[in-house]
C-alpha cells in the first residue's frame, strides 16, 4: 500500500492498518491533517491508553537521534499496539526515516504530519515508495467534495437536508475541515431532535454571522425596510465593521441593480438579466421585487450619495458611523418613493 484514496483510506480507520510501519498525512488543510491522524490512531488506541501513545517532534528527534528508535520499539505495560506521532515533519525528516525504517521490526505505528508539501518533495515520495508505507495529501474540501461531505455529515446524525440547503452549508463553510466539522456540530446541536433541516435552520448557525448580516443590511437598505436597517447596522457596527467596508458594500449592491435595470431598459428579460448576476437563490425573488422599486434616475443617486458619504468618512471630522448611518437611512427612504 503507498498512495492511499479516500477508500483506501477508510479501510485504514477501519482495521488500524496492521501490515503498515508508518503512515504520512500532510497537505495545506491541516484541520483534516488532524482529523486522519485522530481517526487512524482511534482505530488502533480506541480508549486513548497513555501508556500505548507517544507524541515526538522532528526537533526532539535532531537532539536525540535514538529517541525516535526507543519510543517505537518500546512496549506497552498492559499489551496492545502502540502509536508514535510525529509532528510538524519537513522534508529534512526524509533522511531521519530512511536511516531508521528499514532496520525497523517493532509493532508500533508511526504517524507523522506535515504541512504543504508538494507530492515530488522527498517525504511524501519515501511514504508512496515504499510498500510498507502510506501516505495521503490532505487537500482543501472545496465544490462538489464539500457538498459530499455536508451530505454525508448530516445523514450521520439521521438528519436530511434539501439540495438547496446542502449548497447553502458548503457556500458557507471554509476550508479547513476541523472548522467545519465545528460549524456542524453547532448546527446539529441547535436542531435538537429535528431531522429536517431548513434553510432558516442553516443560516441561524452555519457560516460567518458578520457576511450574512451584511447581506441582510443591504437587502433591507434597497428594500426601504428601515427598521431591520437601523438593527442590522448597529450589530455590525458592534462587530467591528467598519463605515467604509459597509458604504462600499452598498456601493457594490446598487450598481448591480443599477446595472440591472439599465439591461432591462435595453430589452434583456428580466429573467435573464438578473441570472447574470449568480445571486444566491434565496435572493434571487426578492431582488427582483426590489427592482420594481428603483429606476436608473434613483439607482445613480443611491451611487452618488454613497460616493459622497465614504468621501466624507475619509476627510470630514463627523464619526464615520454617523455619516454611514445617515446615508443609509436616506437612501432607505428614497426606495419607498
Amino acid at each position: 500500500m503507498t498512495k492511499l484514496t479516500q477508500s483506501s483510506l477508510e479501510t485504514l480507520f477501519k482495521t488500524g492498518a496492521p501490515s503498515l510501519k508508518a503512515v504520512l498525512f500532510y497537505g495545506q488543510d491541516e484541520g483534516l491533517v488532524e482529523e486522519c491522524r485522530e481517526r487512524l490512531t482511534k482505530a488502533i488506541v480506541a480508549d486513548k491508553d497513555p501508556f500505548r501513545l507517544a507524541e515526538l517532534t522532528p526537533a526532539k528527534i535532531k537532539e536525540d537521534p535514538a529517541l525516535l528508535s526507543a519510543e517505537a520499539n518500546a512496549l506497552s505495560l498492559m499489551g496492545g499496539r502502540r502509536v508514535i506521532t510525529v509532528r510538524g515533519a519537513d522534508n529534512y525528516f526524509t533522511a531521519v526515516l530512511k536511516e531508521f525504517l528499514p532496520s525497523y521490526k517493532g509493532d508500533a505505528l508511526i504517524i507523522v504530519t506535515a504541512g504543504g508539501l508538494k507530492t515530488k518533495d522527498s517525504l511524501p515520495v519515501l511514504f508512496a515508495n515504499e510498500s510498507d508505507l502510506a501516505v495521503f495529501p490532505c487537500y482543501s474540501d472545496e465544490g462538489e467534495a464539500l457538498k459530499r461531505f455536508v451530505f454525508q455529515s448530516i445523514s450521520d446524525q439521521g438528519m436530511t437536508a434539501s439540495p438547496d440547503v446542502i449548497n447553502f452549508i458548503a457556500d458557507n463553510l471554509g476550508a479547513d475541515r476541523l472548522q467545519s466539522r465545528s460549524e456542524l456540530a453547532k448546527l446539529f446541536a441547535y436542531m435538537g431532535t429535528e431531522k429536517t433541516i431548513t434553510i432558516e435552520d442553516a443560516m441561524a448557525c452555519i457560516g460567518d454571522a458578520s457576511a450574512l448580516s451584511i447581506d441582510q443590511m443591504l437587502y433591507a437598505l434597497s428594500g426601504g425596510r428601515q427598521k431591520e436597517l437601523h438593527e442590522t447596522l448597529d450589530r455590525l457596527f458592534a462587530e467591528g465593521q467598519s463605515a467604509i467596508g459597509l458604504l462600499r458594500a452598498a456601493s457594490a449592491h446598487f450598481k448591480k441593480i443599477h446595472l440591472t435595470l439599465a439591461k432591462i431598459e435595453e430589452g434583456t428579460p428580466i429573467e435573464s438579466a438578473v441570472a447574470a448576476l449568480f445571486l444566491h437563490f434565496k435572493r434571487v425573488d426578492e431582488f427582483k421585487r426590489q427592482l420594481k422599486m428603483w429606476n436608473i434616475a434613483k439607482a445613480g443617486r443611491a451611487l452618488d450619495l454613497l460616493t459622497q458619504a465614504e468621501r466624507d468618512c475619509k476627510f470630514s471630522a463627523r464619526p464615520q458611523q454617523l455619516i454611514c448611518s445617515r446615508v443609509f437611512l436616506q437612501i432607505a427612504a428614497q426606495a419607498m418613493k
